[in-house]
């Protein structure tokens, strides 16, 4: 039971997106924030009210970008799952690249609280087996009519 909670919080591993420091990305996915004119430009591709799009930066050039969209964000926060359609966006288009990577503090704090939630109910249930023997056992009662 222990180490099928150790792989569980291992797997939950939290990410985090930061903004872009260079031209090359290392992180294969990344989200992408568009700007107002970027909002009228992306209309016929990703719809009416974008906000932001995550996906994988699969080229970029001085001028556009081209993305394996996975996710588009809307104005009402609803978001849109996509299976990886190529769109080219215009540099103009886009007001800030975060880059996806992973976030230590987080999966620390996640692996932690799952591990003390896994330990607090192993404890309360008495799980691991800390019975006592008891070395004197009581004498067996005497047989019938002595």
């Amino acid at each position: 039971m222990i180490i099928a909670l150790l792989t569980t919080a291992g797997l939950s591993a939290c990410y985090e997106y930061v903004p872009m420091q260079s031209t090359s990305i290392s992180s294969p996915r990344v989200e992408v924030l568009v700007s107002d004119r970027g909002r009228v430009e992306l209309q016929p591709q990703l719809g009416q009210g974008v906000v932001s799009f995550e996906g994988m930066l699969e080229r970029q050039s001085d001028s556009s970008y081209v993305m394996r969209v996975a996710e588009v964000t809307y104005i009402n926060r609803q978001t849109n799952r996509w299976s990886g359609e190529a769109i080219t966006v215009s540099q103009n288009a886009v007001r800030d690249i975060r880059v996806r990577r992973l976030s230590k503090k987080r999966t620390f704090l996640a692996i932690a609280g799952s591990l003390g939630a896994g330990l607090v109910f192993v404890v309360s249930r008495g799980l691991f087996g800390g019975g006592t023997i008891d070395s004197d056992p009581a004498p067996p009662p005497p047989p019938n009519g002595q």
